[in-house]
């Protein structure tokens, strides 16, 4: 199973970051909705580099100054005004993923981390509920080799980015940041209302 580290490789995960806010929030007020705050140390370190009009962080783990609330209830309601939504999980951010997407009513850019077993054997995410209701496969259940589970894994992964169109979206760009880290997969999607 993946260590449970806060940033592993933050210099991928920052060069994405940057990539799209340069790329989309150029000239226009950037608000951040960081998902998996942890010690901050991302936005923290984004702050000195881009203005943002506002970033609120949630964390499911008490710390001294923010606010204990599972990201995912949030998501999950509508209206939220962040035009940057930030899922750096150290498992999986497929719950999140589903949770906002109804509710994406205007041009976003959305980061997800994917966390991978250590081990090079499959995705942590080959056993996540929402990948088994995507495929209609039951991983608990069925007796499947490893090597499978990763192809799997990688095509519900897929699966889930195409069901945008579900909710009248697309994914204008799409881009994952090269780590020398083998248990995370980092991946920044630019998200637009259909057009027509």
């Amino acid at each position: 199973m993946a260590t449970k580290t806060d940033n592993n490789d933050p210099a991928a995960k920052l060069e994405l970051r940057r990539h799209f806010l340069r790329s989309y929030h150029a000239g226009e007020p950037i608000h951040v909705l960081d998902c998996c705050q942890a010690t901050g140390f991302l936005w923290k370190t984004l702050r000195e580099e881009f203005p943002l009009a506002s970033y609120w962080g949630l964390d499911v783990k008490p710390k001294k100054g923010r606010l204990k609330l599972d990201s995912v209830r949030v998501l999950s309601q509508p209206g939220w005004p962040q035009n940057v939504v930030d899922v750096d999980t150290y498992g999986s951010p497929w719950k999140h993923w589903a949770a906002l997407l109804p509710h994406v009513t205007k041009p976003m850019t959305v980061f997800l981390t994917i966390g991978q077993m250590k081990s090079g054997i499959g995705p942590q995410c080959s056993h996540d509920k929402n990948f088994d209701r995507v495929l209609g496969i039951n991983f608990r259940t069925l007796d499947v080799p490893p090597a499978i589970r990763f192809r799997l894994a990688d095509l519900a992964m897929l699966t889930s980015f195409g069901a945008v169109e579900k909710f009248g979206l697309q994914i204008i760009e799409a881009k994952e940041s090269v780590s020398d880290q083998v248990n995370a997969r980092y991946i920044g999607l630019r998200l637009e209302p259909l057009k027509g």
